[in-house]
């Protein structure tokens, strides 16, 4: 039996380290409301998810495939474990990507920071299509890399089922097909085969996503209202903190983020002066640093420019981007003549990545709300008879998914809800305006997560109108027990 090498055992190790970190904890917390509407979108027929029967921003490709995924078990876990699966795959292609750039030891680096970042670490536990969207995004950059080395037409194949699929997961994949396509102005223009197979690899690849173009144009305005309304006119500073929030950003303690925001931006900048020196030392023959700069800059510059105008800025969004950030810090620290101070600077980053690590892990600060605590109190505690009304339409889609035996209802007024009301209602929610509840004795459930005014103002108003009984709070989720009439 042939052994395996040793830089091969590492990654291998690594990978399982990077699935064991994704797997550790992955059903402690409560889902939170993307996640509760994730699963709510996969529990529709198929038709409903193509069709966009739940008015969502995002392609359904992520949806479709955990529509089959949730028939094995609906559990939290088992919903989050495929992101988890996904974002150990993505490990995997990173390293893959990076063996065939700039060979195995930048692959082995680039696959042990995919592994520790808490960004990804976050994303992996997530029941959400970024982990989806990370490994597609480094199999398109390999596929594209791989297709201009070669030539042929089993990499063409790929670049062309990649660019498609990324396109029905998340519509950023755009960003970096942008990126692609400039490294291919700048190294390729004269070469007539290349042209060939990209030209007819866009052309599949657009007219396999012609049926979502109509969709999206519809979300579009939503997209403004409601997903991305944050930050508005994104400069400069939001450019070059990007290294800092692609890596480092999730569970860092306050404390300790000033020292996290310097050691990453630091690896950062040096990795780039050393990239300028060695190119206008030797140039870039083969055209990967090249091909780097493209793929993390542009998807960037891109997503900043069009924010000027309708904000899609968000670190989540900005997953394309993240392979080749992850290689260019690898290239610094396997290929420079200064790679032990870049090598120093990582392994203080990754001390760093740990202990944010730990913080989700352990710390109930960094946890999300317990949704599915207070829910199994309803469950546990009171009559499925009362009605549960909620102030915000966050609350009644996790409740609806973790006390469905109760009658939920969203109460109307809230400037801006998340989803029209209609949609609600495919998930088996109810609408009640406050001053036509005619229950004797009911619920209020308060989150304070978005339209915090407006939830205020619901919980002045009940309690001026009806007698509070009972309040229990869960680290944020407020229960709030009425009975009809006047208070005493």
């Amino acid at each position: 039996m042939k052994r395996l090498s040793q830089p091969a055992a590492l990654t291998l190790a690594v990978i399982a380290l990077g699935f064991g970190l994704r797997l550790y904890h992955l059903d402690a917390q409560s889902f939170w409301y993307d996640e509760a509407y994730s699963a709510g979108v996969a529990g529709g027929t198929v038709t409903q998810i193509f069709s966009n029967h739940f008015t969502d921003v995002h392609p359904p490709l992520y949806y479709l495939v955990l529509h089959f995924w949730q028939r094995i078990d609906g559990s939290d876990f088992t919903v989050r474990l495929l992101s988890a699966m996904l974002g150990t795959a993505g490990i995997a292609s990173i390293y893959a990507l990076g063996n065939t750039t700039f060979g195995k030891r930048v692959g082995a680096v680039a696959a042990t920071i995919t592994c520790l970042a808490p960004y990804t670490v976050f994303y992996g536990q997530e029941a959400r299509m970024y982990s989806l969207l990370l490994l597609l995004s480094s199999l398109l950059l390999l596929s594209y890399n791989q297709m201009l080395h070669t030539l042929s037409r089993r990499w063409w194949l790929a670049y062309t089922a990649c660019a498609m699929l990324g396109l029905y997961v998340q519509y950023a994949t755009v960003l970096l097909l942008l990126g692609l396509h400039l490294h291919f102005f700048i190294t390729q223009r004269d070469n007539r085969r290349s042209w060939t197979l990209l030209a007819t690899g866009d052309a599949l690849a657009l007219l396999a996503f012609a049926p979502q173009i109509a969709i999206l144009l519809g979300q579009a305005q939503r997209v403004a209202d409601h997903q991305w309304a944050a930050p508005a006119r994104p400069g400069i500073a939001h450019l070059l903190s990007a290294p800092y929030a692609l890596t480092l950003s999730q569970f860092v303690s306050q404390r300790m983020a000033p020292l996290s925001f310097a050691a990453i931006l630091l690896l950062f900048i040096i990795t780039h002066l050393q990239l300028l020196r060695h190119l206008g030392k030797h140039g870039d023959r083969d055209g990967q640093l090249s091909l780097m700069l493209c793929a993390f800059w542009i998807p960037l510059i891109a997503a900043v420019a069009v924010s000027q105008w309708r904000s899609i800025f968000r670190e989540r969004a900005l997953m394309v981007a993240v392979p080749t950030l992850y290689l260019l810090l690898s290239w610094g620290v396997v290929k420079t003549r200064e790679r032990y101070f870049n090598l120093a600077t990582l392994l203080l980053v990754g001390a760093l990545a740990i202990g944010a690590l730990g913080n989700w892990y352990f710390e109930p600060d960094f946890a999300k709300p317990p949704f599915r605590t207070a829910a199994q109190f309803l469950l546990e505690e009171v009559d499925q008879q009362k009605p549960i009304l909620h102030a915000s339409d966050a609350s009644l889609l996790l409740f609806l998914r973790y006390a469905p035996e109760h009658s939920h209802y969203l109460l109307a007024g809230d400037p801006s809800p998340h989803l029209p009301v209609d949609t609600y209602r495919l998930f088996g929610g109810h609408f009640v305006e406050k001053g036509k509840v005619t229950a004797s004795s009911f619920w209020l459930v308060v989150a304070l997560e978005h339209s915090v005014e407006f939830q205020r103002g619901v919980v002045s108003w009940f309690d001026e109108h009806h007698q509070l009984t009972e309040v229990r709070d869960f680290a944020g989720v407020n229960l709030r027990r009425y009975e009809a009439g006047k208070p005493k």
